[in-house]
């Protein structure tokens, strides 16, 4: 071809064309730009993304029910009638007092609305439920978080409070902003109305009869309605009662001489709360919550504003003397705080790849680069609003590691054309040659990472909807990148003016003789270190790969040793540092209570202990301090979502809120272990739990142990909470088996039947008596208010009491314990199930300056449990938490990746032309994890799911590296260069581009890897493997590549000599 047919040729095609069309480039540019921006003002910020859990939860109350009457009586019968329900994955069941919780898990992509739907059918069509169960509630998991909580707080009574906390919420609900709000932590509203039995049998009545007489005595009914000439009229009974003063003027008997008695005459009716242990106090005073959510359309920011503004304007101003309302978590801080970090790391992360730039390039050409990567990002928020994907903890992340990998296009093109500038040529002709020299490996290097990236959209469970953002926005940063690239850039260096030009420009000329000796630094590295490991690498290639796979195989050492920790998910810490306590089922509320305080003074002793290290005039440490009986620490949970649990009087919470890190320079995680060590031990409680985690994603030891017969499976898994105890660096251990409560079981004696008492109408009056016969539900307010009718507290708390109570026979009344057998026993406290099977599921942290939990639960595999399943058969357990979330994320992810990789191999081997060589490009990507080790070794970090990100972010790099030298290598054999030459010679002619990408990329990722912020602790693992995955690789590749393709041109031609009849073949 000669000179002219390749300057035609040149000037075709769409990158000529956009080249030499300015219009149509800066059009390009500021459309994205205009229309990015656009986009950015409107996304959605919240700190972590809503996503579908896959779970439908089924609640069916069934008030005094035991947990074993629960378990036979509905939850086998709900378990039954699902299992043949599609995408059922797995069922998860929960029989306590008084209540049925059923979980059905479903398989990713089920439809969940419709799952929903043939869930509610199937359990509709149960119909021999209890006649005691209520109604079943079949609602989806959700992982719903508020964007603020308010406490509501003071020495005031308790429905002070609570109708006070209701107006708040209302008021909030009205604001056009909000949609959603809820009152929670106070005890719903109930009667109770308590007859002695002495005015019972002195009036021969039961309580059945009073409850009757109440139920029929507080009604409004429909009676019809009156057509006339005119108009229909409604005809409506009015009598339901509300207050205590009208049930108290209830009627309940009518005496032959025609005097009634009414129910104040015979009863004490207490309108108040159920007697529940639910107990919420901030800074020792009672409290009441009240959370607002947000719908996926509100913005979080705009939410709590509007929210603050009417707490200043409407609420301080009226409230009632000694109460005050406090904002107790507020997603905006966290929000607003984590966004400016990250702004601020990626603007700093910008101007270091800029200053690295100018080391390199023409001044004009560095700032066109950078230029390149903001078009990029602005167009990434465009589509993210297309998408839906917010501003989150992980869009920002995956922005973060785009800064870091997403500038190497921009580098290939901007040094290819700069190249042609070195050459003499210029304006178009340089900007079109050196962007269309290195367009097709662009591409396909681009395309390969974009391949390796789009496996993680198929990564299972909660952490991978967690994490979609980010394969989301690196594709779509690499795509605009690439187009900008090449289609927008080219254009603007073709503008360029010459060095020459600018020569009277001081800072030209300081900048350009900063660049000329990089430039000569540069030669004498090309010349000599380089030149002899070039010649090395092909004069020896076994020593360097055998070098290679020996750091590799130490690497993989490092990691299975424990000297880099593999922990699968890293904690992200929070403003709150909460701990669960958890006493023996059957503990009343009092106890639990106190437990909590001393557990609440050990923390303000940490406090004290805390500040006793630091400056008087250092901020203080502690906000507030909120105490709960009766339920958990509500910490934002997405593998548990918002299921719904009962208040239990023997579990309790405190959790200390402190000042931001960033004022108070004191980390939650420092404050967690100072207060684990003041907390020591309390005997009393079966479990405690500390943590200064923002969400739960599971712990590291997490294992259901099941067998069929329920007193095997306690010993069971005593035996194995006893061997975790003795596993050094394990802590926090919690099971869920519970010896329950102390139970008096009632029998009826063969007697019975001869006074035609029957179990049913024994039961009744049992349950009537120290239960209560609900008499009616009335409206009361937002709440379905139940009446109770019951005996006196007195008469119900003993045995005595019990047995001496008298049961109404046909042939009249005798004391209970004539007809029924009274004995004490232990019920469950609640029976747990997992896919039919009785389940016990025992949990753990691990300390992993100690152990890892990969390394415990090798333990217990190859231990105890291995020695359980060898001496029972019916044994069975299985994994959950972070290391179920791994086996599932390394399965799913295996096969995607493995797609991914042929994909990869076929988009190398088209351009290429060749076997062979694709695969010398993948064999560099495990340089990038040698560094990647080496770097969280280096820092003291542990690998993780998010490492894993960054690793294929490298992996990116050094494809895109790799495979522009092989392309340089190939062009100068083409040219006739003896395959020795030609791949020195190649690797030297790329270095400089394969140096300027790895320092980019290092400059980009830096300021986030030597972060302090907590905020940003869960993303330095992510940097870390991309900033010393691609600072080491480079390296290794330099040596690497030349060695393999040295290696795959000696085995051409020995298989040329030996097999010269199949040497036409492509390598």
């Amino acid at each position: 071809m000669n000179g002219d047919d390749r300057l035609v040729r040149e000037q075709r095609g769409p990158i000529a064309y956009m080249a030499k069309n300015s219009v149509a480039a800066n059009l390009l540019m500021l459309f994205l730009v205009v229309a990015g921006l656009a986009a950015a003002r409107d996304l959605i910020q919240e700190v972590l993304p809503d996503f579908s859990l896959d779970r439908i939860q089924i609640l069916v109350p069934y008030p005094g029910a035991a947990p074993e009457e629960v378990e036979e009586s509905i939850v086998r019968k709900i378990e039954e009638q699902i299992r043949a329900v599609d995408g059922l994955k797995r069922v998860e069941a929960t029989a306590s007092e008084g209540l049925a919780s059923v979980i059905a898990e479903f398989k990713a992509n089920t439809d969940i609305s419709r799952a929903l739907n043939d869930i509610k059918a199937e359990v509709d069509r149960i119909p021999t439920f209890p006649a005691g169960a209520e109604r079943p509630e079949v609602r989806e998991v959700t992982s719903r978080q508020s964007v603020i909580r308010l406490l509501i707080y003071g020495d005031v009574p308790e429905s002070t409070l609570k109708e006070l906390a209701y107006e708040i919420e209302e008021g909030i609900s009205s604001l056009p902003e909000v949609s959603l709000s809820e009152t929670s932590g106070a005890r719903p509203y109930e009667v109770s109305i308590e007859v002695p039995l002495h005015r019972l049998r002195a009036l021969g009545l039961t309580l059945d009869d009073v409850a009757l007489a109440v139920r029929q005595g507080s009604l409004e009914l429909s009676a019809g309605k009156i057509s006339t000439d005119e108009e229909e009229i409604l005809v409506r009974t009015l009598g339901q009662n509300y207050e205590q003063a009208d049930f108290e003027d209830i009627i309940v008997l009518t005496r032959s001489d025609g005097t009634s008695v009414r129910l104040g005459d015979i009863a004490t009716v207490q309108d108040g709360f159920a007697d529940t242990d639910l107990i919420v106090r901030y800074n020792g005073q009672r409290a009441v919550r009240v959370d607002v959510y947000r719908t996926s359309e509100e913005q979080v920011l705009e939410i709590a504003e509007v929210v603050k503004d009417y707490l200043a304007a409407e609420v301080q101003p009226t409230l009632p003397e000694g109460v005050s309302v406090e904002i107790w978590k507020d997603d905006s801080e966290e929000v607003g705080g984590r966004l400016g970090l990250m702004i601020e790391n990626a603007l700093l992360g910008m101007l270091l790849v800029f200053l690295v730039l100018t080391l390199f390039l023409e001044i004009g050409l560095a700032v066109w680069v950078a230029v390149g990567v903001g078009i990029s990002f602005m167009g990434t928020f465009l589509v993210m609003g297309l998408l839906g994907v917010s501003i989150n903890m992980f869009s920002l992340m995956a922005l973060v590691l785009a800064l870091g990998i997403v500038v190497d296009d921009a580098i290939v093109v901007g040094e290819s054309v700069f190249a042609e500038r070195e050459r003499g040529i210029r304006g178009f002709a340089a900007a079109i040659r050196g962007a269309k020299r290195v367009s097709v490996p662009v591409i396909f290097s681009v395309l390969t990472t974009v391949t390796a990236f789009a496996a993680l959209l198929s990564a299972p469970g909660p952490q991978g909807k967690l994490g979609r953002a980010i394969p989301i926005v690196v594709i779509t940063v690499l795509l605009l990148s690439l187009i900008e690239s090449l289609l927008v850039l080219p254009n603007h260096l073709a503008h360029l003016s010459s060095p020459r030009e600018r020569a009277g420009a001081w800072l030209s000329r300081r900048i350009r003789g900063i660049q000329k000796a990089v430039d000569t630094l540069l030669k004498r590295m090309v010349d000599g270190p380089l030149d002899r490991g070039l010649r090395l690498a092909v004069d020896h290639p076994p020593v360097i790969l055998v070098s290679a796979i020996g750091l590799m195989i130490l690497s993989m050492g490092i990691v299975a040793s424990g000297i880099v920790p593999n922990q699968f998910l890293t904690p992200i810490e929070g403003q709150v540092v909460s701990a669960n306590l958890e006493m023996p089922v059957g503990t009343p509320g009092e106890r639990t209570t106190v437990i909590a305080a001393e557990l609440e003074a050990a923390g303000h002793r940490a406090v004290a202990r805390i500040a006793e290290g630091r400056a008087q005039d250092a901020p203080p440490l502690e906000v507030g301090v909120a105490v709960t009986v009766g339920e958990a620490a509500t910490l934002y949970d997405p593998l548990g979502g918002n299921a719904v649990e009962a208040p239990r009087g023997h579990l309790g919470a405190v959790q200390f809120k402190l000042v931001d890190w960033e004022r108070a320079g004191i980390a939650a995680s420092t404050f967690e272990q100072v207060w684990r060590e003041e907390a020591g031990n309390f005997p009393e409680a079966k479990s405690l739990s500390i943590s200064s985690n923002l969400i739960s994603l599971g712990l590291p030891v997490h294992f259901e142990l099941s067998h069929p017969d329920p007193d095997r499976l306690a010993v069971i898994a005593d035996e194995f909470t006893t061997e975790l105890a003795g596993i050094d660096g394990v802590f926090d251990i919690r099971s869920n088996l519970d010896e329950g409560f102390k139970e008096l079981q009632l029998e009826l004696k063969p007697g019975a039947r001869t006074l035609n008492l029957t179990l049913g109408h024994f039961a009744a009056q049992a349950r009537s008596a120290f239960f209560g016969a609900e008499a009616l539900r009335v409206q009361r307010g937002r709440e379905d208010m139940r009446v109770y009718v019951r005996l006196p507290e007195e008469e119900r708390n003993s045995a005595t009491d019990v047995e001496g109570y008298l049961i109404r026979t046909p042939g009249g009344e005798v004391p209970l314990g004539q007809v029924a057998t009274a004995r004490f026993s232990r019920s469950s406290a609640a029976r747990h199930r997992v896919d039919g099977r009785r389940a016990v599921t025992v949990t753990a942290d691990v300390d992993v300056q100690i152990a890892t939990g990969q390394q415990v639960n090798r333990r217990l595999e190859r231990g105890v449990l291995a020695r359980l399943e060898a001496e029972e058969p019916a044994f069975a357990y299985t994994v959950g938490g972070q290391r179920k979330q791994q086996q599932e994320a390394n399965a799913d992810l295996g096969r995607s990746l493995f797609l991914a990789l042929l994909i990869m191999y076929v988009l190398m081997a088209i351009p290429f032309g060749s076997y062979s060589q694709p695969l010398i490009i993948m064999a560099a990507v495990p340089l990038g994890a040698i560094g990647a080790i080496a770097g969280h070794m280096l820092m003291g970090l542990s690998l993780g799911i998010w490492s894993m990100y960054g690793l294929i972010g490298v992996s990116g790099v050094v494809v895109n590296d790799s495979l522009m030298m092989i392309k340089f290598i190939n062009d100068l054999r083409r040219s006739g260069a003896p395959a020795r030459d030609a791949i020195i010679a190649g690797a030297k002619d790329r270095f400089r581009a394969i140096l300027l990408t790895s320092a980019t990329t290092f400059a980009g990722v830096a300021p986030l890897i030597f972060e302090t912020s907590t905020h940003a602790q869960h993303l330095v693992p992510l940097a870390t493997s991309v900033g010393f995955g691609v600072l080491i690789a480079t390296v290794l590749l330099m040596l690497v590549v030349p060695a393999l393709v040295m290696t795959q041109h000696n085995f051409g031609a020995w298989r040329k000599r030996h097999f010269p009849s199949r040497s036409s073949s492509p390598e």
